[in-house]
């Protein structure tokens, strides 16, 4: 019996599913990149309505969507072939298959 929410998924549509949402942090990491530089040059500081250093908060998006590309392609990677994968809730939004619990 399987309990929860589980998908079985190949791994050439799972290797697909890491590569497209590798994709899409590598372009986030990409504009918070943007983003900084434009700040940098423009001077902005951080002010007390800002809830501290923007600068600092975009650069540590810019990691965190950076760090998530690397992860995700690691896995891409390594998936064994002509597997099956057995995918949580948890796993699919990973893969922003699921955006939000419900």
């Amino acid at each position: 019996m399987i309990e929860g929410l589980k998908v079985t998924v190949p791994t050439a549509d799972l290797r697909a599913l890491c590569v497209k949402r590798a994709d899409h942090h590598r372009a986030r990491a990409a504009t918070y990149a943007d983003q900084v530089r434009n700040l940098t040059a423009a001077e902005v500081e951080g002010m007390d309505y800002s809830g501290g250093d923007p600068i600092r908060a975009l650069k540590e998006k810019q990691i965190e969507h950076d760090e998530l590309e690397q992860e995700l392609r690691f896995v891409a990677g390594y998936l064994k072939e002509g597997e099956e994968y057995l995918l949580d809730d948890e796993a699919l939004r990973k893969l922003g298959i699921v955006k939000r619990r419900w």
